[in-house]
């Protein structure tokens, strides 16, 4: 059984924030979800939106401003193969803020 990466993608365009039965209906949707494919989820977490980047040793904050979108959340899911990591991904009641969802087989050097 292979290991995919889900990296969740928020987009920082502004929209509006939903409301508090739209958030407790995802919140109940996602909960579904963790439930349906617990066997699969083998990790995972949201992202607090500030960090830092090193790049030729030298340290940045970020993410930044000017992104399109950056990195919201990520789980870690067992699968046979990409097709039912693909199919697990659409099920996901995925965030209004994180409309992509990238995938991306882990390489198992551990």
């Amino acid at each position: 059984m292979a290991k995919f990466l889900f990296i969740f993608r928020e987009s920082t365009v502004s929209r509006a924030q939903p409301s508090p039965e739209e958030l407790q209906a995802l919140q109940v949707a996602w909960y579904t979800w963790m439930q349906k494919f617990s066997a699969s989820i083998a990790g995972g977490d949201g992202l607090k939106p500030s960090g830092r980047l090193v790049k030729a040793g030298i340290v940045t904050d970020g993410p930044y401003v000017e992104a399109k979108e950056v990195i919201a959340s990520f789980s870690i899911i067992q699968a046979d193969n990409y097709d039912a990591a693909v199919a697990i991904a659409r099920e996901c009641p995925v965030c209004p803020g994180a409309p992509a969802i990238e995938i991306r087989e882990m390489a198992g050097y551990a």
